[in-house]
């Protein structure tokens, strides 16, 4: 499909007919996903040298190829409009890289849309995968929200690559600072500093473009 079947892809995804779609650098619109492939999730806005930095890491680790995703949805924020979705995707794919946009706003749902996939994720996004405020609608049984999540994405066969960030005391932060449940540790691999380290943030970019 050419980018002249984009809006019709669109609107199966806004009309939640379809659970995601891949657009190619070369403009070419998929509805058919990538098996097990290895993503980075963010709003990209704007999508900048740390988040290739990212991929490109995360990739050489994994050994497979990278796709960036966008979801229509957060559980922070309001439905992305169509043409700021329109502009990020054009930035990205510009780039020479291929995205994925799906309607899914946690790992939960990600990981239903795209099993097998690896998940690129940065320290804060990992802190946040644990926080149980996020899953007020996974409380069920015995075990805690967070885990019931992780239960989730255990079961859709998918795994977490995390990358470090610096913290307000420039301490820099990483996999191993966290205590992760044991039955969960292999869902996830860490990328050391020295594998990667970026100190850009998108909002720090947004700020300075004011």
């Amino acid at each position: 499909m050419t980018r002249n079947g984009l809006m019709n892809s669109i609107d199966r995804l806004y009309s939640e007919e379809i659970p995601a779609l891949v657009i190619a650098p070369s403009d070419e619109i998929s509805e058919s996903l990538p098996e097990k492939p290895l993503v980075l999730a963010g709003s990209f806005n704007p999508f900048h040298d740390g988040h290739r930095e990212m991929l490109t890491a995360a990739s050489q680790l994994t050994g497979k190829v990278g796709y960036l995703e966008i979801s229509i949805q957060n559980v922070d924020k309001p439905l992305l409009p169509r043409p700021e979705l329109g502009r990020r995707a054009a930035a990205i794919t510009s780039e020479g890289v291929s995205l994925i946009v799906t309607s899914a706003p946690r790992f939960t749902e990600k990981s239903s849309v795209l099993p097998g996939a690896s998940f690129v994720i940065g320290f804060d996004t990992f802190v946040r995968l644990l926080d149980e405020k996020y899953y007020p609608d996974h409380v069920a049984g015995e075990a805690s929200p967070v885990e019931n999540s992780l239960n989730l994405i255990e079961e859709n066969r998918c795994k977490f690559v995390v990358a470090g960030r610096k913290d307000n005391q420039e301490v820099f932060n990483e996999l191993s600072v966290v205590d992760i449940p044991p039955r969960y540790r292999k869902m996830f691999i860490g990328l050391s500093e020295s594998q990667f380290r970026s100190d850009i943030s998108s909002t720090e970019l947004r700020n300075r473009s004011k």
